[in-house]
């Protein structure tokens, strides 16, 4: 503070106050009449003018409140010194001070400032929405589409209403997520939280310094007691991150119902390099927060094709530490069918001898091609098309020099094509936790979590979990170059004279920019990202796997790349290696001798989960009269499946999981997007009302299907053509 404002008499202040805050209430009038923000005017004198008295004060009723609510940011601050921005009164008004460059972070009275923006903003909001495309064609005749569908019409007809009409839709006083970039100040957070109820709140300011400074300008401890006594919820995001970023926010939304995100308004206070890094990269993983959920005919096809295949007697792959494998050194070669597959054939033909060759899906058509048979195949798709493929790919007589792996999920026909077979159990799925819930369910397996999105996933997956310990990809490129090619050009998506057939309609997909394995542009769509990430993820949390990557392709982390001339096998020549192969399957796996089997169909427990769906539905009101209702209605069907006194067995949770949030998510969005609350519950109570049709439909499908393989036809082998037996 300058000389002459100490040397001011209190008098003087409290009247300068007073005539800055009479201006300030005159100017906004007319933009808000809010009778609660005026009166935090008139409340918080600490926003229209300071002290160091009254910052300090503050200060400390905000670490207080922190001590409480958020201990890590009450010691984090306890002690913390600023290095580059500092709170500071300018011009009679808290601001922030940017000691590098000399200027205070706003130019005009932060209040005023933050009153503009917030108010331009409830005008315009800007959010990010979860997109699901009408499944209207349902080959499967799965009633997760025909439900879904019938919500998603609800939202297109009212989204075509609104366009005709020319509406535009102004902030609705509830939100059910906000992402704020940007603390600063704080007055913008303030105004938000004072005039609507976000039930989740995502603050995330990259410098500390600056979220410090918030500290003695704005009042938290307000927010953190709304927030607390509402039931709402915070999520802060502090400091410089990268990936950890979204990471973060997917662990979070999981935790509290991902559906809540699915409509997710942005609101960016102001742009610094780190936001924007982290805005782009909210942008271009928006995708995962409504990836991989799953639906519902997919899960009880998993349940029915893993009993089939138990009573089948295919043998289910049993815990690493239960096994022994004598091939776990030599190199295992999991190929994909990337572009870069084609340069590295004359490799794969090199090493053959001396390693295990794993394909991957259509890659399979690829190596048949160029005159290479794989000593393992694995594919991974539930549904009966991946079984027809297979006489696509190659003859019959092929097929039978193979061992096959692949998840507990696929489709059990599958295993009477080869004569050596083995599976796994896939995580996050209902016939893994059904199996979990025996004792020799957990005694001996293992679930694997990182087996999809691709083959490649699962391939990695299980070979780690038989033991082996060096890997090579090749042709697990997982991106192409700019306008390369998108697969092998020897496989089933390309003719013989190397035309693409579009089986692929890679273009109309959603692009992500990628770092090559050797360096190089590359563009990846959010499928193969997905499965790169979770190659990742495996490799990170396995310390005995050594990946090296062949391919010209996505670069992989953890995989160290390896161009194809700098590769040496030393080990010996494996001489029978189906026989190897068969004696390790035998060695690693359990086959059930029927007891196993009808143990699980047991469990299933038709009556409960009747019982469960009738619960859910009793939640849902003859009539919703207005948002909040609708958001306690939504929140309380996530905590009916999240809670074990009302969802008893974890096979339910994911039964229902995947079907139940998409249809929150679109319940969410035809909640908010309307251009007035009455438009919303119209349009709300027609959509809830297929939502529990879908809950009622369920009953009678769970008992009819569960035990039972699912069989449906494509479309998709029309351009191809099939080997002959």
């Amino acid at each position: 503070m300058s000389p002459a404002e100490l040397n001011l008499s209190l008098n003087e202040r409290i009247a300068q106050l007073e005539k800055k805050a009479e201006k300030i209430k005159s100017q906004i009038f007319n933009q808000s009449q809010d009778e609660y923000t005026l009166q935090k005017l008139a409340d918080n004198c600490c926003l229209l003018g300071g002290t160091d008295e009254i910052l300090l004060s503050q200060y400390e009723r905000n670490m207080e409140a922190f001590k409480r609510f958020d201990s890590n940011v009450y010691e984090h601050y306890l002690n913390f010194t600023p290095k580059r921005f500092f709170v500071d009164i300018f011009d009679g008004f808290p601001n922030v001070y940017d000691s590098e460059l000399d200027t205070h972070l706003y130019s005009y009275p932060p209040y005023l400032m933050a009153m503009a923006q917030v108010n331009a903003y409830q005008e315009h909001p800007q959010s990010t929405s979860a997109i699901f495309d009408a499944n209207k064609e349902n080959p499967g005749n799965f009633i997760h589409s025909i439900y879904l569908n019938k919500i998603l019409d609800v939202l297109n007809n009212r989204m075509k209403q609104t366009d005709k009409l020319n509406i535009s839709s102004k902030l609705r006083k509830n939100l059910s997520s906000m992402m704020i970039f940007g603390v600063g100040a704080g007055h913008h957070i303030e105004l938000l939280m004072s005039q609507h109820d976000v039930t989740h709140l995502y603050v995330i300011e990259p410098d500390l310094d600056i979220f410090y400074s918030s500290l003695f300008t704005m009042d938290w401890a307000g927010i953190l007691q709304k927030i607390e006594s509402k039931g709402f919820f915070l999520h802060l995001s502090l400091g410089e991150q990268k990936d950890e970023f979204f990471d973060d926010l997917l662990n979070k939304s999981y935790q509290y119902g991902r559906y809540d995100i699915a409509k997710t308004y942005g609101y960016v206070h102001y742009n610094t390099p780190a936001i924007t890094e982290l805005l782009k990269q909210h942008k271009q993983r928006f995708y995962e927060t409504v990836q991989g959920w799953g639906f519902f005919d997919d899960s009880v096809m998993s349940i029915g094709h893993m009993l089939t295949s138990l009573q089948n007697k295919v043998p289910l792959l049993k815990k690493k530490k239960l096994q022994k494998n004598e091939l776990a050194e030599y190199p295992v070669f999991i190929i994909g069918n990337g572009p870069s597959l084609d340069n590295l054939v004359e490799t794969l033909k090199k090493h053959k001898d001396h390693a295990i060759l794993i394909s991957c899906g259509s890659a399979l058509s690829a190596l048949y091609q160029y005159g290479i048979t794989p000593d393992i195949h694995c594919e991974q798709e539930r549904t009966f098309p991946v079984v027809e493929k297979l006489s696509y790919y190659c003859p019959k007589s092929e097929l039978d020099k193979m061992a096959f792996i692949g998840p507990t999920t696929i489709h059990p026909e599958i295993f009477n094509e080869f004569n050596s077979n083995l599976m796994a159990i896939k995580g996050q799925e209902p016939s893994a936790a059904l199996l979990m819930e025996t004792a020799l369910g957990k005694e001996l397996f293992d679930v694997h979590k990182y087996i999809n999105p691709t083959v490649a996933n699962t391939v990695l997956s299980i070979v780690n979990g038989l033991g082996f310990k060096n890997i090579y990809f090749a042709g697990v490129d997982l991106a192409h170059k700019l306008d390369g090619n998108h697969h092998s050009t020897k496989s089933l998506y390309y003719n013989q004279d190397g035309d693409d057939l579009d089986l692929y309609g890679y273009k109309s997909l959603s692009t992500i920019p990628v770092e090559g394995n050797f360096g190089g542009e590359f563009t990846t769509e959010p499928f193969f990202n997905a499965s790169k990430q979770g190659l990742e993820r495996l490799i990170k949390d396995s310390e005995e796997l050594y990946c090296y990557n062949l391919s010209d392709g996505a670069k992989i982390k953890g995989c160290q790349p390896l161009k194809a001339e700098a590769l040496e096998i030393t080990l010996p020549k494996l001489l029978d290696k189906q026989l190897q192969i068969s004696e390790l399957f035998t060695k690693a796996s359990y086959v059930d001798d029927g007891t196993l089997a009808l143990e699980l169909i047991e469990l299933l427990d038709f009556d409960g989960y009747e019982q469960l769906c009738h619960l859910m539905i009793n939640t849902i009101q003859e009539k919703f009269a207005n948002t909040e209702q609708c958001l306690h209605f939504l929140k309380r069907q996530t905590q009916i499946l999240y809670d074990s006194d009302t969802c008893r067995y974890d096979h339910f949770y994911f039964l229902l999981k995947g079907s139940v949030m998409h249809m929150q998510a679109m319940l969410v969005r035809v909640l908010y997007e309307a251009f007035d609350e009455k438009v919303a519950m119209d349009d709300f109570n027609e959509a809830v009302s297929y939502y529990k049709s879908f809950l009622l439909h369920s009953i009678e499908y769970y008992r009819e299907n569960a035990i039972e393989p699912h069989y449906c036809g494509s479309e998709w082998f029309k351009p191809l053509t099939k080997f002959e037996s």
